[in-house]
């Protein structure tokens, strides 16, 4: 495998995970912990993590290619795995 094999399999694993990347961030860092909780509490969990994972479709411009449902990070109980 040469490099660039190897990094676009890095990205490409990177992309189809980036929801659940971007959760297992959340529960690492303590401040965007604390205040992930309180908009928790504010608008309800499954708002909150809806709408995160559609900003992220959004800004990113990403298709949706199915859901994974054993997510790494505690905070989700599945997410939608993007194209490549």
């Amino acid at each position: 495998m040469s490099s660039h094999e190897y990094v676009e399999n890095l990205v490409n694993k990177f992309i189809t995970e980036i929801t659940d990347n971007l959760f297992l961030s959340i529960e690492r860092d303590d401040e965007t912990m604390r205040e992930y909780m309180t908009n928790v509490n504010r608008f309800g969990l499954e708002e909150l993590n809806r709408a995160i994972g559609l900003k992220i479709r959004d800004r990113l411009q990403l298709e949706h290619d199915g859901e994974n449902h054993h997510p790494r990070s505690r905070l989700i109980k599945s997410y939608t795995v993007h194209k490549k």
